[in-house]
């Protein structure tokens, strides 16, 4: 649960769902969200999870296809900066186990933190794995509290996040060309060579799934996606290379990273094959392009 913090009125906050293809139960949840907050549902799944316009509270929007979760996420930030009066924005993912509270939560706790921190762009949750109840750690970033409240992270997922119009208004939106991949840390990046900071908060916990599986070799967790995500992933760590506010540290790993992954998938993960071509294909197309140099 959230720290009290500065209480906010449900009326300045509204959620973006983004969805493709959900199930059953995620379908379910997303309607007890609907019935909660206000907000906006961006559906890219071929076939519409919903029929109309409205959702509960929510604004219902089909694309009738897959346009990627970074220009499901703009067109859902477009429609509340348009059309609404709300001050904050949080990001949910179909599969996001929260309760109702949670978007108030994690907003008290934005404005109880910005009291310190007046950059503060973007504050996300303390993310534990849905299967396992573990809580999701960085290989590579060491975390160092600035307090009991918040812990400075270069790059963070969007999902369970929460941002102001204020912050949209300065940094801009997503970068629809990267598609899925990455998406989110470009953002926190571009938001940093601004002059914001980006974070977590220890007082908010939500639940959720990156990637389809983890699996654990020689004493290494890795998390394995679906064979077409390694496609957006190796073009875009391409495109991203080309970045001057990119880090480093990123830039290396993720190179070392895709060429470890370039070995052993193909011998020790299944579809790995599958992935592996895609992989290739990745390469192939961000070696290519000019794109996204900027």
């Amino acid at each position: 649960m959230a720290n009290p913090g500065i209480k906010c009125s449900v009326h300045n906050v509204a959620a973006v769902i983004v969805l493709y293809n959900p199930s059953k139960e995620e379908t379910a949840n997303v309607r007890r969200l609907s019935g909660a907050h206000n907000g906006v549902i961006v559906d890219n799944s071929p076939e519409p999870a919903f029929q109309g316009d409205r959702l509960g509270k929510m604004h219902y929007v089909s694309l009738q296809e897959n346009m990627g979760i970074a220009k499901a996420q703009n067109i859902g930030c477009r429609y509340v900066l348009d059309h609404t009066d709300a001050t904050h924005i949080v990001f949910l993912d179909q599969d996001s186990t929260v309760p109702d509270s949670y978007p108030e939560e994690i907003v008290n706790c934005f404005e109880k933190i910005k009291r310190d921190f007046p950059r503060l762009a973007f504050l996300g949750p303390a993310t534990e794995n849905k299967e396992t109840g573990k809580a999701y750690k960085s290989v590579i970033h060491k975390d160092h509290a600035l307090s009991a409240d918040f812990i400075p992270r270069r790059e963070l997922i969007s999902s369970g996040g929460c941002t102001t119009r204020e912050v949209l208004e300065a940094v801009g939106l997503n970068d629809e060309r990267l598609f899925i991949d990455y998406v989110d840390f470009e953002w926190c990046w571009r938001a940093r060579s601004k002059g914001f900071i980006c974070g977590f908060t220890p007082n908010v916990t939500i639940k959720h799934m990156v990637g389809l599986k983890t699996i654990y070799i020689c004493g290494y967790t890795i998390i394995v996606s679906s064979p077409i995500r390694y496609y957006y992933q190796f073009r875009n760590h391409l495109w991203l290379l080309r970045r001057s506010y990119v880090p480093l540290q990123w830039k290396i790993n993720h190179a070392i990273k895709h060429l470890a992954r370039l070995i052993y998938f193909p011998i020790f993960i299944k579809s790995g094959c599958k992935c592996w071509i895609n992989m290739v294909k990745g390469l192939a197309a961000g070696i290519s392009s000019p794109k996204c140099k900027n």
